[in-house]
């Protein structure tokens, strides 16, 4: 039987086996979130579409580390391999850069998230789940209160501020390879001085992904060991917040790394490339009278390194020295912001209301790639995007009206203003409303606007044919429906939206340059989440459905008549799917089963044209990747000994190689990339 015939099996057994939530996530659900209005509500009764996961959760399914390949997978419409929600955020060339990302209420990103060439940038957040308090999404625009990049949807990572616990994880992969890693967080509280910190390391050796392609890559394994290290503090005195974080995170080139236009690096355990998140800054909150006023200061910086050797040099032609091919990268970004949020109530309106400037520069981007014939330049480096002197000041206005109509109606007014100093400006607007029936059955409309900018390494790709071309920032109209049912074992959440891009920001499939797509863009979809909980069973299950709508692609280039008709989003899945359940819930030994299952992928499916519009027969339909599942099972065992909990499981059960496709979606380089293999786990975590 076909998994997916099994996915809705399951879910047409009776209400009494719909979801499954732990005892963690309920507890979750029933607290207050902030990502919505920036305001304290509860999750359940926030405008628009909000998720919550624990930490807690995220282990139980086996997920260890969100710097793992699948880490986000459970999220209701969210595909890990290509960093998107919402079947649109994974358009190619887009992979993670219309999101917009937060640790612990604090912005994180890069201008070089999603470049089409050179294989630099990539998201990867090295954060152990023991580490994790939640993580909180907005599925959906967010630019309202959040500004650019949050287009289809905001992710928040809060980490937790507790006592102390000491964690230690052991993996072994196929092939006898390994990894391990060690951890601890706690707090120190003293009068009015509060210190949390969190340190972690671990190290990857991957797992051996053999992987066929055509020339010029040939065939063998692509590396993918990985070395994670972490440091975050957190100090709060009287009314003052301070945090310093860095985020080190090392692979082995493949993560939305490799191109497979190019030879294989060389396949070893050694990562040979590092992306570091340094974030440093401070908030002051103060009352005053029924005014809440708070000031922000920050600054954050963003270090891409690599040295990567291709092999083999005999299969480089030319090269006079028969030396490997190299890739060498130097590449740091710096944003440094000030906002300031201000907050009462009036009557039956709760304002908010904030001013935000940032100012964004690439500061260095060194590049050295050099192999055969005219690449063989050793030495020379290249500056992809400082010779543009790339800079950009961002500022914003913003304001945010929550009207409790009655008891059972609230409305949410906002809208935010941005500027920029390229040029560009943005409108935000957002109306939002909810209806509380009764404390069972809760109705949910809104619409609001999203944009984004071009990222520097959009703007001033090496590809683009015309580089004075200033590319418009795109925007996107969602209107979605809401409607939960919630009684204290059971919850069903159901949600439908429309999404209408303008000015869509992506590539050509080509050329593989930045372009505007001319005509409008679509995604429509629907989300669904259910639960059921038992006395001593948990069972429960997501789905999203997405149906998207390419525009017009029209481009002529070396004589050749580059258009494409409309179509569906390549490398986006129509379907997503999440089943699982937790057995002896209530005991001292749960155990949780957790079944993926993400749906097939179109490549570029429609014909390219010369110049008197005959098909170029090469780039005609290109097919799709296939669908991919796997599934995780963790046993946990609370209290082993005193202030010990051993948790253990098998990652991807039956060991499968799990694929998707990267860049390039043209033939003749259509190959699926492997992602991930099987493994076998073991936790203990510390408390005292």
């Amino acid at each position: 039987m076909k998994p997916l015939s099994v996915l809705f099996i399951l879910l047409l057994l009776p209400s009494s086996l719909l979801l499954a939530e732990n005892d963690d996530l309920d507890k979750v659900l029933e607290e207050a979130t902030y990502i919505a209005t920036k305001t304290k509500l509860n999750a359940d009764y926030v405008p628009g579409t909000v998720t919550v996961i624990s930490g807690e959760k995220l282990k139980s399914l086996g997920i260890t580390n969100l710097a793992e390949q699948n880490a986000f997978d459970m999220i209701v419409g969210f595909d890990s391999s290509t960093l998107s929600l919402r079947g649109a955020g994974s358009i190619y060339g887009a992979e993670g850069n219309k999101i917009k990302w937060m640790i612990n209420d604090k912005p994180i990103s890069s201008e070089i998230w999603g470049i089409p060439k050179l294989g630099v940038g990539q998201i990867v957040f090295p954060i152990p789940t023991d580490a994790v308090d939640r993580i909180e999404i907005i599925r959906g625009p967010g630019s309202a209160i959040y500004g650019g990049n949050a287009i289809y949807g905001v992710v928040n990572i809060i980490t937790k501020k507790e006592t102390g616990s000491v964690f230690t994880t052991l993996s072994q992969m196929e092939s006898n390879k390994f990894g391990k890693g060690v951890g601890a967080y706690g707090t120190f509280e003293k009068n009015d001085l509060e210190v949390t910190t969190i340190v972690s390391a671990d190290k990857s050796d991957g797992w051996d992904l053999p992987i066929t392609t055509q020339s010029p890559a040939r065939d063998g394994n692509l590396p993918n060991a990985s070395r994670n290290n972490l440091f975050m503090a957190d100090i709060s005195y009287k009314n003052f917040d301070f945090w310093t974080y860095r985020l080190e995170a090392k692979n082995d080139y493949t993560r939305l790394q490799w191109d497979p236009s190019n030879y294989l690096p060389q396949d070893n355990d050694e990562p040979v490339q590092s992306n570091t998140y340094t974030m440093v800054g401070v908030q002051g909150k103060y009352n005053v009278s029924n005014v809440v006023l708070t000031a922000k200061a920050g600054i954050n910086q963003y270090t891409n390194r690599a040295e990567v050797v291709f092999k083999p040099s005999s299969v480089l032609g030319n090269n006079p020295n028969h030396l490997d091919g190299v890739r060498k990268i130097d590449y740091v970004e710096s944003t440094k912001y000030v906002e300031g949020i201000v907050e009462t109530t009036v009557g039956s309106n709760r304002l908010l209301g904030g001013v935000y400037a940032g100012f964004l520069s690439v500061d260095q981007d060194d590049v050295l790639q050099t192999w055969s014939g005219n690449n063989y330049n050793p030495g020379i480096s290249t500056n992809l995007l400082t010779v543009n002197d790339p800079k950009r000041i961002n500022r914003a206005l913003y304001l945010q009206d929550e009207i409790l109509l009655n008891d059972q109606s609230t409305l949410t007014l906002g809208t935010r203003y941005d500027t920029y100093s390229d040029g560009r400006n943005a409108l935000s607007p957002r109306i939002a409303f909810v209806y509380m029936h009764d404390e069972s059955n809760i109705l949910k409309a809104q619409y609001s606007r999203a944009f984004r900018p071009p990222s520097f390494s959009e703007q001033y790709s090496p590809n683009n044919q015309v580089s004075t071309k200033t590319y418009e920032s795109e925007t996107a109209d969602t209107v979605e429906l809401s409607y939960i049912f919630k009684t204290k074992e059971t919850s069903i959440k159901t949600t439908a939206f429309h999404s209408r891009t303008h000015n869509m920001i992506t590539y050509h499939d080509f050329t593989y340059e930045t372009i505007n797509l001319e005509s409008p863009t679509t995604v429509n979809g629907l989300e669904l989440e259910l639960s059921k909980n038992y006395e001593t069973l948990n069972l429960g299950a997501n789905m999203a459905f997405y149906k998207s709508h390419r525009g017009e692609v029209h481009l002529s280039r070396g004589g050749l008549v580059l258009n494409y008709d409309p179509s569906e989003f390549a490398l986006s899945s129509k379907v997503m799917a999440n089943v699982f359940a937790t057995l002896n819930s209530d005991t001292y030994y749960p155990t949780t089963l957790w079944y993926h299952y993400t749906g097939s992928k179109n490549r570029v499916n429609n014909a390219m044209l010369d110049a008197n519009g005959n098909i170029v027969t090469i780039y005609t339909t290109n097919g799709s990747t296939p669908a991919q599942d796997y599934l995780n099972i963790t046993q946990k065992i609370n209290g082993i000994s005193k202030g010990v909990d051993l948790e253990f499981g098998v990652k991807n059960v039956f060991g499968k190689t799990l694929k998707t496709l990267y860049f390039p979606l043209n033939p003749p380089n259509t190959s699926d990339v492997p992602y991930m293999g099987q493994t076998f786990w073991v936790n203990l975590l510390y408390k005292f």
